[in-house]
């Protein structure tokens, strides 16, 4: 599993910047190179997604400093549905175990009662 826990504003601004790289720097779906983002200090969402880990800040010689998207900000949605489809592989899971169960029951409850008619 992914280490990121963010919150739906930094969600949205890392899926808007992944989109945003993937219109631009994709060619037929294939990434080309990746986007550089303007580091701004005074964005608080791109400061808390640096602290996150899912932006990395780097120091650029003319450009000045820059923000790319890291490795975990690019699997963080992949990780998130993948953990959706197993919660609710383990709910199906516990549900039809439960719906066994009380099939098992009801079946033992009618063979306990045919049995004392039948040998009372």
């Amino acid at each position: 599993m992914s280490t990121l826990t963010l919150n739906i504003p930094q969600e949205r601004e890392l899926q808007r910047l992944i989109d945003y790289e993937r219109s631009t720097c994709s060619v037929e779906g294939d990434l080309v190179y990746r986007c550089a983002f303007p580091y701004r200090p005074d964005d608080e969402l791109q400061a808390e997604l640096i602290e996150q880990g899912a932006l990395a800040a780097r120091a650029e010689g003319k450009r000045g400093a820059i923000v790319v998207i890291t490795s975990d900000g690019y699997s963080y949605f992949l990780e998130k549905r993948r953990e959706q489809v197993e919660r609710k592989r383990r709910e199906k899971r516990d549900a039809r175990l439960i719906a066994l169960s009380a099939l098992f029951a009801a079946l033992c409850i009618i063979i306990g009662f045919l049995l004392g008619r039948f040998f009372a």
